[in-house]
């Protein structure tokens, strides 16, 4: 037994693995930490079958300053420019970062891979991970709350991190409601080998069913450029992609997403699912907070969901560590609360933001196809506006 605080992570995603590692490597002797997860996804065979995330350029950054991104670069893919543009319509643009930068815009790392790295770091700091286990039952009325787990084990925590995804079963035992946009769009992720040539370019195009994204992947070993893709596509429309073979499928894809990527030539496995989005309508209780997609689910355009985590996590770490000078940590509603506050601003402009962009050209009308395509013009040659464009996807607010 211990009489140290007691941290408990309820979900082992992404969100939930980097706070329990930066967390725990910052406060290992001084705060017990406890991540519960009931199955880890385990690593594809085929490097097709991967799923990928995207990193900005600040959460590049973030994770350089807590000493993660040396582990992590070598599986790193750069982005040094995004190609925007739009299906069967004149006007592009380029979005590029300013060169005396000397960094790319973003990276792109498969989950796999990001996962393993966090995992150990969350083992070297001594972080005690509850692998499959999940809670039966949950109390957050009492002083400290108070969690059951399916194999009768009970833990006593002085701070709850709910990370157990949109639909979060602990979110709803606390009673905290969300505000639900029902799904206008619905995605297909797979990877794609192409016959073109690797320039470390993102590609995103507007079609009027939603964006469709090629991020680019590092080496398999091939000499072929892989991309992960996310193809946003109306319901009948998603159902009948996935119920095409492999061949009409590319065939398909190419017709939406041009040339500038070469020939598709081989893809992997398509998943599919609707792009609702999920806001929590409130993020702090009693000794619990809310985080990842239990707390926002955005949609993936311009690949800002984990990157919006980064910040969050950022913020939490500041808050636990303030808590933990303070005589009752953990204790104080209204201190919690700060981390609501903080965040508030950046929650609202992200998931405004996404979600225009998901939808802008969703619904086709003269006014919109004459205006977009003209606006994609000017970007690219309005250097101010571009430049800020480009600072929102580099995660700068």
């Amino acid at each position: 037994m211990t009489d140290q605080p007691h941290l408990v992570i309820v979900g082992g995603g992404l969100a939930g693995l980097l706070l329990a590692s930066r967390v725990g490597e910052r406060l290992n002797g001084q705060l017990q930490v406890s991540l519960i997860e009931r199955a880890f996804p385990k690593a594809p065979q085929d490097s097709l079958d991967t799923r990928a995330t995207a990193l900005s350029r600040s959460s590049k950054e973030r994770l350089a300053s807590w000493g993660f991104w040396p582990d992590l670069e070598p599986s790193a893919k750069a982005i040094n420019d995004i190609h925007v543009s739009r299906q069967s319509r004149f006007g592009s643009a380029l979005l590029s970062d300013d060169v005396f930068q000397g960094e790319p815009m973003g990276w792109v790392i498969e989950n796999a891979l990001l996962q393993a790295s966090l995992l150990d770091r969350c083992k070297r700091a001594e972080v005690d991970v509850i692998e499959g286990r999940e809670v039966v039952d949950f109390s957050a009325t009492v002083s400290r709350p108070e969690l059951v787990l399916d194999d009768g084990r009970e833990i006593k925590a002085d701070l709850v991190i709910i990370a157990d995804g949109a639909e979060s079963a602990l979110r709803q035992s606390l009673g905290i409601g969300v505000h639900r946009r029902a799904a206008v769009q619905y995605a297909i992720a797979f990877n794609c080998e192409t016959d073109g040539e690797d320039r470390a370019v993102a590609y995103e195009r507007f079609t009027h069913q939603g964006p469709l994204a090629f991020l680019p992947l590092p080496s398999s070993g091939s000499s072929r450029p892989r991309y992960n893709v996310i193809w946003c596509a109306h319901q009948d429309t998603q159902a009948r992609l996935l119920r095409l073979n492999d061949r009409d499928f590319m065939s398909e894809l190419q017709s939406m997403i041009g040339w500038r990527v070469g020939k598709a030539t081989k893809i992997g496995q398509r998943a599919g699912w609707p792009l609702s989005v999920v806001i929590s309508r409130e993020t702090v209780r009693h000794r619990c907070i809310l985080l990842g997609n239990a707390a926002h689910t955005v949609h993936p355009v311009a690949g800002q969901g984990f990157n919006l985590s980064v910040r969050d996590i950022h913020r939490l770490d500041g808050l636990i560590h303030r808590e933990m000078s303070c005589d009752a940590p953990f204790g104080s509603l209204k201190r919690l609360s700060s981390f609501a506050l903080d965040s508030a601003s950046d929650h609202e402009q992200t998931i405004s933001a996404t979600t225009l962009l998901s939808q802008l050209f969703d619904t086709p009308s003269p006014l919109i196809d004459g205006f977009g395509s003209a606006a994609l013009s000017l970007l690219d040659m309005a250097q101010p506006v571009k430049r800020r464009v480009a600072e929102f996807g580099m995660g700068r607010r």
